[in-house]
C-alpha cells in the first residue's frame, strides 16, 4: 500500500539545498547511525536526489555493521534498478524500486547475521527517500522518522514501527510508555528474511523542507523544538549542525543522524506552533482515517494472541476448578456413606 500525504506544493528545481550529519552523541563511543545523499548526477540525472538515514540497533548486537551495510547496499541496489528501468520512473515505479532495493539490502543483512555468529541478531532502522520534481517517495522500516516543514506547519510523515506505538494510539500524547519501558522495534532491515516496509508519497514544494532523522534526535528534542531550529536556519548545513548540537546539549544519550533537503526558494522564518483544535471525526481527512484504522488494526492484531492465551489459561483454570469440585463432591459422598455405615452398625 502507498500512503499519499495530501499537501499543496509546487515543483522543486534541481537546485536543492541538502546536507546530512551524524554524531555519536555524548554517551556512546560507537556510532551506529549512517546517513547518505546521492545527487542527480549519481542517479543518472533521472532523479533530483536520494536520501537515507539508518540507525543500527545496539552496538553490542553489531548495529553499526547493519547500518553500514544498509547504507552501502540499499543505494547500490536502487541505482542498479533505476538504471535498468526504461524511461523516467513514475511515483508507483519509484515505490516499487525503493521496496525492491530495501528488500534486497534486508536479505543481505539478514543472511550475514545467519552465517556469522558474531553478527547474529543485528538489524537497523532505515528511511530512504527518492526526490523528484515536486514530490518525494519514501520507504521506511523502524522508528527513524521523516518530517515535512511546509506552509508554516511541521508534520510527521511516518509512523514508528515499535511495539508500544502499534498497540497504543500515537496521537495520545499522555502516553509515554516507551520512555519508561524502552523501544522494541517491530520492523527493520535484517530482523527477518522478508521486510515489511511502508511507502509514503508527499508533495515537496519549492519552499518546503524535508527532514529524515534517527531517534537520537527525536528522543532528545520535542517536535516543536526541532521545527523551530529547522525553520530559522540559514541553510540545510546550518540546520543539521544546529539540530545535532541541541540534541547533544540536551544530553546526547544516543547517536544522532539527520538528513535535510530544502527547496531552492526556502526562506528562514520563526516557527510558531499552532494550537491544536478539537477534531471533528466526521471531517477527518481520509488519509488520517486510514492511518488510524491501520493503527487500530495493528493494535487488534497485537492484542489477539494475548487474548487467545488468556482464554486458554482461563479454560485450563476452569477445568482445574471443575476437577477439584468433582473430587470434593466424591470425597463428601464417600464420607457420608461411611458415617451412615458407622451409625447403622451401632447397637440401639
Amino acid at each position: 500500500m502507498i500512503l499519499t500525504v495530501d499537501n499543496a506544493g509546487t515543483r522543486v528545481s534541481p537546485a536543492l539545498d541538502i546536507a546530512f550529519l551524524t554524531d555519536p552523541g555524548r554517551v556512546r563511543n560507537i556510532n551506529c547511525d549512517q546517513c547518505l545523499v546521492l545527487d542527480a548526477h549519481s542517479l543518472g540525472d533521472t532523479l533530483d536526489a536520494f536520501l537515507l538515514a539508518a540507525d543500527g540497533m545496539g552496538a553490542t548486537r553489531r548495529g553499526d555493521t547493519a547500518s553500514r551495510m544498509t547504507a552501502t547496499l540499499l543505494p547500490e541496489e536502487f541505482r542498479r534498478l533505476l538504471a535498468a528501468h526504461e524511461g523516467r520512473p513514475t511515483r508507483d515505479d519509484l515505490a516499487t524500486l525503493l521496496r525492491s532495493a530495501s528488500q534486497r539490502a534486508n536479505e543481505a543483512v539478514w543472511r550475514a547475521g545467519q552465517q556469522d555468529p558474531d553478527l547474529r541478531g543485528m538489524g537497523t532502522t532505515c528511511i530512504a527517500a527518492a526526490v523528484t520534481g515536486d514530490q518525494a517517495v519514501l520507504c521506511h522500516a523502524g522508528d527513524s522518522r521523516a518530517y515535512l516543514l511546509t506552509n508554516g506547519e511541521f508534520n510527521q510523515l511516518t509512523s514508528d514501527h515499535s511495539l508500544i506505538q502499534e498497540i497504543v494510539p500515537t496521537d495520545d500524547e499522555s502516553v509515554e510508555l516507551e520512555g519508561r519501558f524502552g523501544t522494541v522495534i517491530t520492523r527493520g532491515i535484517g530482523l527477518t528474511r522478508v521486510l515489511d516496509a511502508d511507502v509514503i508519497v508527499t508533495p515537496l514544494g519549492h519552499c518546503d523542507t524535508l527532514l529524515l532523522c534517527t531517534d537520537g534526535l527525536t528522543n532528545m528534542l520535542a517536535d516543536e523544538r526541532i521545527a523551530a531550529i529547522l525553520a530559522r536556519a540559514e541553510s540545510a548545513e546550518a540546520a543539521a549542525r544546529d539540530l545535532v548540537a541541541e540534541a547533544n546539549a540536551q544530553g546526547g544519550i544516543d547517536n544522532i543522524g539527520v538528513v535535510i533537503c530544502r527547496g531552492p526558494e526556502y526562506v528562514p522564518f520563526e516557527y510558531q506552533p499552532r494550537r491544536a483544535l478539537p477534531i471533528d471525526r466526521n471531517d477527518a481527512p481520509a488519509g488520517s482515517s486510514k492511518r488510524k484504522n491501520r493503527r487500530r488494526n495493528q493494535r487488534i492484531g497485537a492484542l489477539l494472541p494475548i487474548m487467545i492465551i488468556a482464554l486458554a489459561l482461563l479454560s485450563v483454570a476452569l477445568f482445574i476448578v471443575d476437577q477439584q469440585r468433582r473430587v470434593l463432591l466424591r470425597a463428601n459422598a464417600q464420607l457420608r456413606q461411611e458415617l451412615d455405615q458407622t451409625r447403622s452398625g451401632r447397637p440401639k
